[in-house]
């Protein structure tokens, strides 16, 4: 659009012209009503090079508007005006008054007359293109409102059968109802019957019983007399046999004296045995004595190296309390020296109660600080910083462009320290998985998954575009996981991007908490997310079996923050499994995180130990007595796969395949290694596989 400024000047001889034919009547009768009249130019007077040096100061420079331009507004309004009384909206009218106005003006200035005729004509031609092309569109206007009532039709349409299908619905959801009521009184019929049946079972048991007992009384009367009629018979047979036998005296005395002799026989026999075998003692228990005399003989050789090592290491112990003692005593010796002459030192726990997280988070900043540290910490606390970045560097430098390093960490040079806050690291890992979630399930199948440390880098370059922020970004987050990983989610995604733990620990444990969370729901006896504490206990000893009563303790108090404060006994589920505004999980969460991570540490280094110290390679066989010794509780397909895991091989593993220990051990400790049963099941040490 061209403004004044830019059109062509007016030359002098275009001037002279003007100044020459000064008097120019209209052409036509409209621009001064009828009348033939003088239109004047713009006056010569307004240019600059025709002012006058004899004009005063005080005169007033103030040009009036040409003639020529005061009776094309006349006209120009006036027949606006007369379009606007005959209630006309045409478009057309006004654009006929100004195309008047228009030739007006061409047929006025000369000059301009082909520059502005070409302009004219170059717009006319566009307003035909134009109305061509509405009239072009008038029947696809036509169109476009048929379908829009067709379309409108068949929403109609839709609704009522749609309103059909809802009544249809409710009537066999009302018939299922009643279906169900009748399933119920029958059920109800049945168990009345059962509980008859039971009743007259019961009492059909107790005459069964009663016969029965009556039945043994019976037998045993019977009995009794029948042995007393046969010692009644005994007793008369013997009657008869002493009236009927004469024994002689002869033959008794001959009876006695061999007796005698047969007695005396006996006792020397007797007195000779307990003179040779007095002091011996029974085979059976020699054989005894002597299993439990090699039995203590071993222990006693053992008890003697540890004693011999211990003896060594109460010498060492003794040097090691001897130095000690001597610093000791050169440390109180200084202590008493400062103590003297230097200010007391501050009572730091004061600063424990204004501290956001009271006595317990200022332990856990202010351990092992100096007093220079912890004044730091408290400005970093008043200032609301991290107290985390005190004595963080200002840059961190780069670790070089070689393909073992990550991409994102790829970079010469320095790299400046933004001291990333804990809130942004956890917004960063939790939208970080979101994301690797939606491409993986998108781009894998089979339960497969991406490279973490690759798409870190393309979800950077996704988000910033640009070379130096990824690499800032990622030298950041990084070094911020590595500073903040003893939190345990910060903890978790660190040792995977380092390559120390699977992803699918990550997976397993997300799945954990989404069967912990459909547990409480299916137990819940509400629908709006409660449940009660005695049903909540009951939930977790089911879903882990594998822990010890100290274990559930604690994870009930860490639920406790989402105990109803109307209902003490009601625990709202829900909210254990919701993140706070900076993306952290809920204390209870928290706690389940660390005592898996904890145990499946103890797991593994219970099974290192039980294999030994001094063992370089294990076979299968051996590996499988070792988890089996560990942990019995362990089921088959469970066993396999751990040992596919530890021996790095796909499907079964054969009976031959060897590894070294500590090989296999990392590569438990790599994988999703869980204990099944509680620790310490199978009550006693493992003892360590032999060489």
């Amino acid at each position: 659009m061209y403004t004044a400024s830019k059109l062509p000047p007016i030359s002098d001889t275009t001037i002279h012209e003007k100044d020459h034919d000064n008097t120019l009547n209209l052409k036509n009768q409209h621009v001064n009503d009828g009348k033939t009249g003088i239109v004047d130019v713009w006056p010569a007077s307004s240019m600059p090079h025709a002012q006058s040096a004899y004009v005063p100061a005080s005169v007033s420079t103030t040009q009036p508007k040409p003639k020529f331009l005061k009776d094309l507004e006349t006209y120009l309004n006036r027949e606006l005006s007369i379009i606007g009384r005959l209630n006309t909206t045409s478009h057309e009218a006004r654009m006929q008054v100004f195309r008047q106005v228009f030739e007006f003006l061409i047929q006025e200035f000369k000059t301009y007359k082909p520059m502005l005729a070409s302009i004219k004509n170059e717009y006319e031609t566009y307003i035909n293109e134009l109305k061509d092309k509405v009239v072009e569109l008038e029947p696809l206007k036509a169109m476009i409102i048929t379908i829009a009532e067709e379309c409108d039709q068949k929403i109609m349409q839709l609704r009522d059968l749609e309103r059909k299908e809802l009544e249809e619905l409710k009537n066999e959801n009302k018939k299922l109802t009643n279906k169900i009521d009748d399933i119920r009184e029958d059920k109800q019929t049945l168990a009345e019957m059962i509980q008859k049946l039971q009743e007259e079972l019961s009492l059909e048991h107790e005459k069964y019983r009663n016969e029965a007992d009556a039945r043994k009384l019976l037998v045993q009367d019977i009995n009794d007399l029948r042995y007393q009629y046969e010692e009644l018979i005994t007793a008369r047979d013997q009657g008869r046999a002493k009236d009927n036998t004469q024994e002689d005296a002869v033959m008794l005395r001959i009876a006695l004296e061999r007796c005698r002799k047969d007695l005396v026989e006996s006792q020397n026999k007797i007195t000779e045995y307990q003179a040779n075998y007095g002091d011996v003692i029974p085979r059976r228990d020699f054989e005894k004595i002597k299993e439990k005399s090699i039995e203590m003989t071993s222990v006693l050789s053992n008890l003697k190296k540890q004693f011999t090592k211990l003896s060594e290491e109460h010498s060492t112990l003794q040097t090691v309390y001897k130095q000690v003692l001597d610093q000791r005593n050169n440390f109180a010796h200084e202590c008493d020296i400062l103590r003297r002459s230097a200010t007391p030192r501050p009572d730091w726990s004061k600063c424990a109660p204004y501290i956001e997280g009271g006595n317990e988070r200022w332990t856990v900043i202010s351990q092992d600080r100096t007093s220079d540290q912890l004044v730091d910490i408290l400005l970093a606390e008043i200032a609301g910083a991290d107290p985390t970045n005190i004595g963080a560097v200002e840059y961190f430098e780069g670790l070089g462009l070689d393909e073992s390093i990550p991409r994102y960490l790829r970079y010469e040079g320095k790299i400046r320290n933004f001291r990333t806050k804990k809130k942004d690291v956890l917004y960063f890992i939790n939208e970080l998985w979101e994301e690797k979630a939606k491409y993986d399930t998108k781009n894998y199948s089979n339960g497969n998954h991406s490279d973490i440390q690759e798409f870190i880098y393309e979800y950077l370059k996704k988000r910033h575009d640009d070379d130096n922020l990824i690499v800032e970004w990622g030298y950041n987050l990084h070094y911020a996981c590595q500073r903040l990983s003893k939190d345990p989610q910060i903890g978790l995604f660190y040792n995977i991007l380092s390559g120390e733990v699977d992803e699918i620990v990550h997976h397993k444990q997300q799945q954990m908490f989404a069967n912990l969370k459909l547990a409480m729901s299916k137990a819940s006896s509400s629908k709006e997310g409660c449940i009660s504490i005695k049903d909540f206990s009951q939930v977790l000893r089911k879903s882990f079996a594998n822990k010890t009563e100290k274990d559930f303790t604690v994870l009930e108090e860490g639920a406790k923050v989402a105990i109803d404060k109307d209902t003490p006994d009601v625990i709202k589920y829900m909210l254990l499994f919701e993140t706070d505004a900076d993306g952290k999980l809920s204390p209870f969460l928290l706690k389940i995180m660390e005592q898996q991570w904890d145990d499946r540490l103890a797991y593994i280094s219970e099974i290192e130990e039980a294999i030994g110290s001094d063992k370089r390679e294990i076979t299968v066989e051996e590996a499988r007595e070792v988890i089996k010794m560990i942990d019995p509780s362990i089921n088959p397909p469970a066993l396999e796969a751990c040992l596919s895991r530890g021996f790095d091989y796909f499907g079964l593993v054969p009976a031959t395949t060897k590894t070294d220990v500590e090989t296999f051990v990392q590569l438990l400790r790599f994988g999703d290694t869980n204990r099944f049963g509680r620790p310490g099941e199978n009550g006693k040490i493992s003892p360590k596989v032999s060489s």
